[in-house]
C-alpha cells in the first residue's frame, strides 16, 4: 500500500478555504480515507449563509447524482438473484414502451420520427445510452420534458406525477436517438428506480433500506429529511453567472426534501452525510462486502465499475453534448458511473480503473482501488461555472500527497 504524506494532503484544506470558500460557495467538507481507514478529513464554512451555522461533520447534503450508483448497485443485487438480466429488453417491465419512436425533424408541434434501429435494453438505462434525455439542454425533446411537466427548470424532477404517469408520458416523447448509439446523460437511472419498484413490488425506499441503506448503516441517507435532522441539513445555493454570486436555492428549513415525495428519483433524489457516503465507497473498494456481511458479489461488482462503452471507447469520442469534452478524454462509463480508462489521455495522474461520480450540487466521490484511497467532497451549489477546475484541484492534491 502506497505511504501519504499528510502534510501534503493538508495542503488541500488551506487550498480550499483561500481558493474557493466562502467565494465559490458557502462551505464544504472533505474525506479521504485509504485501505478503508480514514486518514483526512476537512471542513471549512457554513452549511447554511442565512442562519450563519457551519459545515460539522454530521451535516446532511442533497447528493443528487450521487444517487445514481446506488440505484446501479440495486439493479445488480436484482440480476444476481435471477430477477432479471442487463440484456433484457426494457419493455419487459415498461410494456408501455412497446412503441417508442426516435426524433428525426420537425418541430414540437410537428414532430417527425421513425422506429429505433432496435430495441432498448437494461444496459442502455444503466450506461446512458438509451435515446433519453435531461430537460437542461437546449433540443425538441427537452422542451418536451418541460411540456409534459415531467421536469421543471428550476428544480430535478417531476411534481404531482407518479411513476407510472412518467412512463406512460414518456411512452408518447421520441427518443433522442436509437438505442446505443451515443452517450447522452439523462433520465435513464430514474427509469431504472421505476423498474426496481416493479420488479421487487416495493418502494424504492424500502428496497434501498433492507438492501444496501440498512446493512451499510447508512443511517442519515434517504429520500425525506426528518423534522428532527432538520437541524443538520444544509441549504442549496445556485449560481448567478450574470450578477457572478451565488444565491439561496432550496432552504435548509423549507426544503422540498422535508416533504414526502410522490416518487423517489433513482437519478438524483437521495440525501446523505460525508460518513455514510464513505461508507457506500468502502463497500466498493472492499469488492461488495462490510466487514462479513456480503452485499454483491465481488464478480458483479467489478464489472459494473468497468468501461461499458463499445471497443474500449471513451467519452470523448461516443458522448454527444458536454459529455464530448475533451476532459473526458481517456474517461470511459461503466454501468454506474465514469472510469479511468487511459490517464495519458486524460492528461492527469488519476489510476486505470479509477471509478467516480459527481452531483449537481457540486458534490463528488471517486474511488481507487489500486491505490486503495477512496474520497467524498460535500458541498451545496448549483451550476458552480468552474465545476471542473474544482474536480482538478481535489484530484491533484490528492494525488501528489502519495510518496
Amino acid at each position: 500500500m502506497p505511504n501519504i504524506s499528510i502534510d501534503r494532503l493538508e495542503k488541500l484544506g488551506t487550498y480550499l478555504s483561500d481558493k474557493y470558500v466562502p467565494e465559490s460557495f458557502p462551505g464544504c467538507s472533505l474525506l479521504v480515507s485509504q485501505n478503508n481507514e480514514e486518514i483526512y478529513y476537512f471542513e471549512t464554512g457554513l452549511r447554511d449563509r442565512e442562519k450563519n451555522t457551519p459545515i460539522q461533520r454530521d451535516t446532511i447534503f442533497r447528493i443528487y447524482s450521487m444517487t445514481k450508483p446506488i440505484t446501479s448497485l440495486a439493479i445488480m443485487i436484482l440480476v444476481e438473484r435471477g430477477l432479471m438480466k442487463i440484456s433484457d429488453e426494457v419493455e419487459k417491465y415498461l410494456p408501455e414502451w412497446k412503441n417508442l419512436s426516435v426524433y428525426q425533424s420537425g418541430d414540437i408541434n410537428n414532430l417527425i420520427t421513425k422506429p429505433p434501429k432496435r430495441k432498448m435494453i437494461i444496459h442502455d438505462l444503466l450506461t446512458h445510452r438509451s435515446g433519453l434525455t435531461y430537460h437542461n439542454e437546449d433540443s425538441i425533446i427537452s422542451k418536451l420534458y418541460l411540456e409534459k411537466k415531467l421536469m421543471k427548470r428550476s428544480s430535478f424532477g417531476p411534481d404531482n406525477l407518479s411513476s407510472d404517469n412518467c412512463i406512460n408520458i414518456l411512452s408518447g416523447i421520441p427518443l433522442k436517438f436509437s438505442p446505443g448509439e451515443h452517450f447522452n446523460y439523462s433520465i435513464s437511472t430514474d427509469i431504472l428506480g421505476f423498474i426496481i419498484e416493479r420488479i421487487s413490488k416495493k418502494s424504492l425506499v424500502d428496497f434501498f433500506q433492507e438492501n444496501i441503506l440498512g446493512p451499510l448503516e447508512m443511517k442519515d441517507t434517504s429520500f425525506k429529511i426528518s423534522n428532527s435532522n432538520l437541524k443538520r441539513f444544509a441549504s442549496c445555493y445556485v449560481y448567478d453567472s450574470l450578477e457572478n454570486k451565488y444565491v439561496l436555492q432550496d432552504s435548509s428549513q423549507k426544503s422540498k426534501f422535508s416533504k414526502i415525495q410522490n416518487i423517489n428519483l433513482g437519478g438524483a433524489g437521495l440525501i446523505s452525510t460525508i460518513d455514510d457516503y464513505m461508507k457506500f465507497c468502502n463497500l466498493i473498494q472492499n469488492d461488495g462486502s462490510i466487514g462479513t456481511q456480503n452485499i454483491i458479489g465481488s464478480k458483479t461488482l467489478n464489472y459494473m465499475i468497468s468501461n461499458q462503452l463499445d471497443n474500449g471507447k471513451d467519452l470523448f469520442n461516443i458522448a454527444k453534448g458536454k459529455w464530448s469534452k475533451s476532459s473526458f478524454k481517456g474517461i470511459g462509463y461503466s454501468l454506474a458511473g465514469s472510469v479511468v480508462i487511459d490517464p495519458i489521455a486524460n492528461l492527469t495522474t488519476r489510476s486505470i480503473g479509477e471509478f467516480s461520480w459527481g452531483g449537481a450540487a457540486e458534490t463528488l466521490f471517486w474511488i481507487d482501488k489500486k491505490e486503495k484511497i477512496s474520497v467524498v467532497f460535500m458541498a451545496q451549489m448549483l451550476t458552480y461555472p468552474h465545476d471542473q477546475n474544482l474536480k482538478d484541484d481535489l484530484r491533484n492534491f490528492v494525488y501528489q500527497s502519495i510518496i
